[in-house]
Formats: C-alpha cells, sequence, structure tokens
C-alpha cells in the first residue's frame, strides 16, 4: 500500500513478512517513507508508529520521536488476533527541519488472504460513473462480489420494489460530492439504504455488526476508495475498509 500524507508532503508505503500477517509467527513491517508522488526514499525522517486493533495498542504509542537515516524502517509485530488493523504513523520531520505534524493510516487484515476483485467490475464502476454503462450492469458487479463472498453485506430489510436496477442520479451525485467532502457521511449512507430498501440490490442475509449505527464513516476508508481505484492499494485493503463499516 501507499498513502499520502495528511498534507501531502510525504508518501508512505507499507508491506509486511508475511505479506498475509498470522497470530502464529512474528510479522514484519516495512514502512518507506517516499518523496511525494514517487517511489523515491525520503531520508532523515523523525517518525512515531502504532498499530491498534479496534481502539487497543498492538503495538506503541510511542512516547518521543524516532529517526530513521535511510528513511525506510522494520518494525517487529506479534498479532493475537485476526482481523482489520491500523497502522498510524506521525511525522514531524525531514532532513533534520521540523515540520508540522503530518499523518498517514493504513490498514493490514491479519489472517485473511489476499481478495480479488475482478477487473471488469472495476471497469464497470469506471464505465457507470462515465455514464457509458447502464445500472444494471454496475449493480450485476456489485452483486457478483457479494454472491462470491468477496463483501459481507448485513442483513438488511428488502423493500418492494420491482428490482428493476434502476439507480437515481441523485445517488450518483451523492457518490461524488461525498468523495470530494461536500455532503456529510449519513447522505451517502442514505443513499446505500435506499438502493437496499427499494430492491435495486437484493442483499443476501448475512451476520449483523455490533456497531451503533451513527453512519460516521472514517477518513481513511474515503482514502482506501480513491487510492484504489487508482490502483494505489490492493484489493484486499478496499475490500477489508467495506467490512470494517458492516462489522461497526
Amino acid at each position: 500500500q501507499i498513502v499520502s500524507t495528511s498534507d501531502g508532503t510525504l508518501d508512505v508505503g507499507i508491506y509486511t513478512i508475511p505479506a498475509i500477517p498470522n497470530t502464529e509467527e512474528p510479522t514484519k513491517l516495512k514502512i518507506d517513507f517516499l518523496k511525494s508522488g514517487t517511489e523515491r526514499i525520503q531520508q532523515h525522517i523523525d517518525y512515531r508508529v502504532s498499530v491498534t486493533n479496534d481502539g487497543d495498542y498492538v503495538f506503541g504509542p510511542m512516547s518521543r520521536l524516532l529517526h530513521t537515516s535511510p528513511g525506510s524502517i522494520t518494525i517487529p509485530v506479534e498479532f493475537s488476533e485476526n482481523g482489520l488493523h491500523k497502522v498510524h504513523i506521525e511525522m514531524e520531520g525531514i532532513l533534520f527541519q521540523p515540520i508540522p505534524l503530518e499523518t498517514a493510516t493504513l490498514t493490514i487484515n491479519v489472517g485473511q488472504a489476499e481478495t480479488s476483485i475482478p477487473d471488469w467490475i472495476k471497469n464497470n464502476a469506471g464505465w457507470w460513473a462515465d455514464g457509458l454503462i447502464d445500472d444494471n450492469a454496475f449493480v450485476s458487479g456489485l452483486q457478483w462480489l457479494i454472491s462470491n463472498d468477496v463483501m459481507t453485506i448485513p442483513p438488511t430489510e428488502q423493500g418492494t420494489g420491482d428490482g428493476g436496477n434502476v439507480i437515481p442520479d441523485w445517488i450518483k451525485n451523492n457518490a461524488g460530492w461525498w468523495s470530494s467532502g461536500q455532503i456529510p457521511d449519513s447522505a451517502f449512507v442514505s443513499g446505500l439504504q435506499w438502493l437496499i430498501s427499494n430492491d435495486v440490490m437484493t442483499i443476501p442475509p448475512t451476520e449483523q455488526g455490533t456497531g451503533d449505527g451513527g453512519n460516521v464513516i472514517p477518513d481513511w476508508i474515503k482514502n482506501n476508495a480513491g487510492w484504489w481505484a487508482d490502483g494505489q492499494i490492493p484489493d484486499s485493503a478496499f475490500v477489508s475498509g467495506l467490512q470494517w463499516l458492516i462489522s461497526n
């Protein structure tokens, strides 16, 4: 995965050894600090790193800044639970010069194999947004993800619509406005709920999460969606974010 820091001064890349972290052996978490918009290492970074699972620290927090001269660090982490973990990185110095705090958050899935979303579904999403394919084709892609267990959807009461898969323009607009921060999370979620309750999408019953239903979608999930669309993070990271929303 490669993500940009909160103010865009740096990019941060991360990968794990083994590629699929597990609870049976220590995981090496390799973090590279990169010059923005490139894959070239930025040397001499002052940083902090923490790893959390459902808000509980698995690694860290660090009480003081550390310095990496080569611009790349490797951290041993022992995971005790499977599931989604967040890696939070803070940076406050570049080339021995202090900078205002910048942060980056990435996600890793412990104990879960790489998820693969077919290219035709990614293409469908882009073509649908550009008006090149109809709603039926777009919804078919989403339903394929569900029926093939790539995505797990919580139980929702189905509506009484005709199942025509006609997605109103206001939902398409909502998606665009939400991604650019012009409408709140709740408005975007309402659009998704409308699709379900009006039988635009038929959702098979699955196990419900335990969240409070506040419809507050974290920024890191929004970022994941954009980075996935641009090919900067793998399918598994994008799906993990969606599954986090469902389970919470």
